[in-house]
């Protein structure tokens, strides 16, 4: 019985010092865009306490592999200047801020560009369309919203 319950206290023990994921992006702005407009709306990236690899901060318009169109164009990202790359997708699908380092960053907002190109009328909402990736640790998700509106 001894041998289990320390064999137990070892696997309790080592999970102790794993990594924790990092807390999910949460949008700020909620941009209203009748077709054809342009506008932005900010993420709050969440501080990011180091030790690991790369990291990335992405926004899909569409997620990879679907086909899935909600009618919506993310065309540009900026980053914070804590040395994050901004990256525009293939066919504008989505946008990411990203880094390769160790070394802790800051809170910070991702601004991103959007542009509506036949999305529908009211609440579009992407349930994993924000992903905060910490290499080797894991990932966080959650929604965008954005609002259509016709003339």
């Amino acid at each position: 019985m001894k041998r289990c319950v320390c064999g137990l206290l070892l696997i309790a023990s080592g999970s102790a010092g794993a990594e924790p994921l990092p807390p999910p992006m949460r949008q700020l702005d909620f941009p209203v865009l009748a077709i054809g407009d342009i506008g932005h709306f900010r993420v709050q990236v969440p501080a990011y306490a180091g030790g690991q690899g790369r990291v990335s901060y992405a926004a899909h318009a569409l997620m990879p592999g679907s086909d899935e169109d909600r009618g919506y164009r993310f065309i540009a990202v900026a980053c914070s200047d804590g040395g994050f790359t901004p990256v525009v997708h293939y066919e504008e699908r989505g946008v990411a801020c990203s880094r390769v380092g160790q070394s802790p960053h800051p809170a910070f907002e991702m601004v991103i560009t959007v542009g509506n190109t036949g999305a529908a009328e009211g609440e579009v909402v992407m349930p994993d369309g924000l992903r905060s990736l910490v290499y080797d640790v894991g990932q966080s998700r959650a929604p965008w919203r954005i609002y259509g509106v016709r003339p």
